[in-house]
């Protein structure tokens, strides 16, 4: 393969993961869960494939500088850009993905390390799924139990969603029933589709 046409398949790589940030900035991503890691580990290892392949070229050094100062300088303010990369391109702080049907899907997660357990809806929308939910989990937990986070007889970063059941949706709600610890109890989740307002 010419040095031209891996560099054009790079870009194309590097064009498709800036398409997967823009989409998460407006609370978008591909459909899926694992399409953001694929992508991001396919460009990952492209990069360091193209940095060692073309070493002797400026413009590769000069691109390996950025990469590194930009990782420094994410480590700079308590590593937490730096953190929000690795959420990224791993899968530390996710505890558990679960498909209520094909529309909607529910992950129980730690988006960032400054934020405890949440549960996120997705909704799917062809290509592309939209996040139209998230509360903190010990809310759910909170309502299953009945009772305050005070009083939550087990542990939010541990305990397992056993099982959810899609109860109803519309353009303001979304019902869903959970089950943990073999307690079952409904839980509304408020659709934001406008994540500004």
């Amino acid at each position: 393969m010419k040095n031209k046409n891996i560099v054009i398949a790079y870009l194309v790589v590097t064009l498709i993961l800036l398409s997967e940030i823009i989409l998460n900035l407006n609370k978008y991503s591909y459909a899926g869960y694992y399409s953001d890691k694929i992508i991001g580990w396919l460009w990952l290892a492209m990069t360091v494939f193209i940095i060692i392949k073309l070493w002797k070229k400026k413009a590769v050094k000069v691109y390996f500088g950025l990469l590194v100062g930009a990782i420094i300088l994410s480590i700079l303010p308590m590593m937490i850009p730096f953190f929000g990369i690795v959420n990224y391109f791993s899968t530390i702080g996710s505890y558990q993905r679960i498909q209520l049907d094909d529309h909607y899907r529910i992950d129980r997660n730690r988006p960032n390390v400054l934020y405890n357990p949440q549960v996120t809806i997705y909704r799917r929308e062809g290509i592309v799924e939209k996040q139209i939910s998230r509360i903190p989990y010990n809310e759910v937990l909170e309502k299953v139990f009945q009772c305050s986070s005070i009083d939550l007889p087990v542990d939010d970063k541990k305990e397992n969603i056993q099982r959810v059941k899609l109860i109803m949706a519309n353009k303001d709600s979304i019902g869903i029933e959970y089950q943990i610890t073999n307690k079952k109890q409904i839980f509304y989740h408020k659709v934001n589709e406008n994540w500004f307002e």
